[in-house]
């Protein structure tokens, strides 16, 4: 009841057929306002009173009347639920549950990209790419570890992108690049409470510098049936033959993912791209939409107005005895 600038496109009524209680009040109207006999008082001639009309059964009179009708009125429109809706909402068990784990470590600030014309660092690339993903998978939770020598949670698993993507753009970079570890986080962050489909995208500029290697991991994430794609980003190019013995497309084979490279900016938006064509589903899914309530203004209209009527009767109201 706080919101008083409502948008009313989509306004109903939750069981329509209580308003079919609204066509008694006509009769009841009827019946309370009809006329009768005065009271009568003895008299020893009728002699002259031929002609004296009829008056309100209810000597309150009409006006009375029409303050228990309306709150009547009012208070059939509150149980009929009037609402408005707020907008759709996905229905949770639906989309797949998505981790990225995305290298901030120190050579993350190498200004050898190119973003709309101008340079920028790795890290702000990647942090603009994956909000474009992040916005286009609404139906997929997505969580976000960072990692340089050891990984922290950015974000869990979630479907408020607004909230992960505003954490990812608060992070700083450290130093080191333990890959393992972040596998082994991201893996941990992915099994707890979903049996819906799983996926790591990990961004990394380097090799292995902390912790246990990524082939040590890996077998960690074939486990739990995740699949990893691993993305290398950096203007060095690895050559196919070196692509095929390298350790992050090895862990991608052995889970199901693939191993692509990102020299600049457009490329690892369009790898992002293919790795969201690749992790599509198609989703016959009920959509849940969200309402805002009604019904307490029109029940609290019907109660103010009884009482208005009640203190109207009882206080200004003169009465005959």
């Amino acid at each position: 009841m706080n919101d008083v600038s409502l948008n009313w496109t989509g306004f109903e009524f939750e069981y329509l057929w209580v308003l079919l209680l609204l066509l008694l009040l006509p009769p009841l109207a009827w019946w309370m306002g009809r006329r009768g006999p005065l009271p009568s008082i003895p008299v020893p001639t009728l002699r002259g009173m031929e002609k004296l009309g009829s008056a309100p059964r209810y000597h309150a009179g009409q006006f009375q009347l029409y303050w228990l009708l309306i709150p009547l009125a009012l208070l059939i429109l509150a149980l009929a639920r009037p609402r408005i809706p707020r907008g759709e909402v996905p229905d949770p068990s639906k989309g797949i549950d998505i981790m990225l784990a995305l290298d901030f470590s120190r050579s993350m600030a190498e200004t050898d990209f190119r973003l709309k014309g101008r340079r920028v660092s790795r890290r702000d690339a990647l942090v603009v790419v994956t909000e474009d993903f992040i916005r286009g998978r609404p139906n997929d939770r997505i969580g976000i570890v960072c990692f340089a020598r050891t990984p922290w949670l950015v974000s869990p698993l979630t479907l408020d992108h607004d909230w992960a993507i505003n954490s990812l753009k608060e992070a700083e970079l450290a130093t080191g690049t333990g890959i393992g570890w972040a596998i082994q986080a991201s893996t941990t962050f992915l099994k707890q409470d979903s049996d819906r489909s799983r996926v790591i995208i990990l961004v990394t500029d380097g090799d292995n510098s902390a912790g246990p290697r990524p082939l040590e991991t890996a077998p960690i994430a074939v486990r739990n049936g995740i699949k990893v794609y691993t993305i290398m980003v950096g203007p060095e190019s690895v050559t196919p033959s070196a692509a095929a013995n390298h350790e992050l497309n090895k862990v991608a084979r052995m889970t199901g993912g693939l191993f692509f490279q990102a020299q600049d900016a457009r490329a690892l938006r369009d790898i992002y791209a293919a790795i969201d064509q690749l992790e599509k589903r198609e989703l016959v899914q009920k959509r849940y939409v969200s309402w805002q309530e009604l019904y307490p203004w029109f029940a609290w209209a019907a109660l103010v107005t009884w009482l208005g009527g009640t203190l109207w009767s009882q206080f200004f109201r003169r009465r005959v005895a």
